[in-house]
C-alpha cells in the first residue's frame, strides 16, 4: 500500500511539474496618465480664480517581464518597470488683476495664459494573478507598488513678466504609491517558445501621491489654505489614474500550451 501511494504521488508530482511553465522577457508600454485632484478639477476660472485645465500627454514605461504558469489556466506574473508618469495642464490667471502665487512667489499679469507639465519618474512593481484562456488570451488583476524616485515641473507663460519656470518638485511627492491594476492581453506565438505579447492595462492609485498643482505649488503647503482669501478651501488628495497599451517579447520554458 505504501509503495502504491508513493508511486501515485510521484506520478502526480511529475505530471504537475511538467504542466508548469516559466516566462521571461521585456515589455514596453505607452501610457496616458492623469493626476486627479479635486482642487485642480474644480478650478474652472473666474475673475478672481486661476483656471487650471488638464491636458492629455503620453509617457512611456519599459522593463522586465516574469511569469509562472501553474497550468494552462492559472499563473502569476511580476514586472520590474521603469516608468515616466506625466500630467500636462493649461489655463489662465484671474482676469480682474495681476498678483503673485502664494507658494512660489511668481508674479503674473491679469488674464495671462500658461502651459505646464509635471514629470514623475518611478519604479513600478506589479504582481498579477493571471487567468489564461489556453489559446493565448488572458486577464490579470493585482496590486502594484510605485516607488517615486524624482519629479520635475516646468511651465511656459504668454503675456506676463515671466516666460518660463522649472523646478525640482520631487520632495513634494509621496515616496511610494499603492495601485490596483487590471490587465487584458494576448500571447501570439512566433515560434515554439517565443511569443509576441500585446496588453492593455488600467491602474488606479489608492493612496495620496501629494505633489503639485498646475502652477507648481506644493499641495501640502499651508499657505494655500490659510488667510482671508485662501487659494484653496481645504487640502484634497491626489490620485494617479492611467491607461496603457503595451507590447513585449517573451520566451517560455517548460510545458507548452
Amino acid at each position: 500500500m505504501k509503495k502504491t501511494f508513493t508511486l501515485l504521488f510521484s506520478i502526480a508530482f511529475f505530471t504537475f511539474v511538467q504542466a508548469q511553465s516559466f516566462e521571461i522577457g521585456g515589455r514596453y508600454l505607452a501610457t496616458s496618465n492623469w493626476f486627479f485632484n479635486s482642487n485642480v478639477t474644480n478650478s474652472g476660472g473666474s475673475e478672481s480664480v486661476t483656471a487650471q485645465n488638464y491636458s492629455a500627454v503620453y509617457s512611456s514605461t519599459y522593463g522586465l517581464h516574469l511569469a509562472y504558469n501553474f497550468n494552462e489556466h492559472t499563473g502569476l506574473e511580476a514586472n520590474l518597470l521603469m516608468a515616466t508618469l506625466s500630467q500636462s495642464y493649461n489655463g489662465n490667471f484671474p482676469t480682474d488683476k495681476g498678483g503673485y502665487l502664494p507658494d512660489n512667489g511668481m508674479v503674473y499679469y491679469a488674464s495671462e495664459t500658461f502651459k505646464s507639465e509635471v514629470t514623475v519618474n518611478a519604479l513600478q512593481i506589479p504582481i498579477f494573478f493571471r487567468f489564461l484562456s489556453g489559446n493565448g488570451a488572458y486577464v490579470e488583476l493585482g496590486p502594484e507598488v510605485d516607488i517615486i524616485t524624482d519629479a520635475n515641473y516646468s511651465a511656459t507663460y504668454k503675456g506676463g513678466p515671466s516666460t518660463s519656470f522649472s523646478s525640482d518638485v520631487g520632495q513634494y511627492y509621496a515616496n511610494d504609491m499603492i495601485c490596483g491594476v487590471l490587465s487584458f492581453g494576448n500571447n501570439i506565438r512566433i515560434s515554439h517558445s517565443f511569443f509576441f505579447n500585446i496588453n492593455l492595462r488600467f491602474s488606479y492609485d489608492f493612496t495620496d501621491m501629494k505633489g503639485v498643482d498646475a502652477l507648481g505649488q506644493n499641495m501640502k503647503d499651508d499657505a494655500l489654505y490659510s488667510g482671508s482669501n485662501p487659494f484653496y478651501s481645504k487640502y484634497q488628495t491626489t490620485n494617479a489614474v492611467s491607461a496603457s497599451f503595451g507590447v513585449g517579447l517573451l520566451y517560455r520554458f517548460g510545458h507548452d500550451f
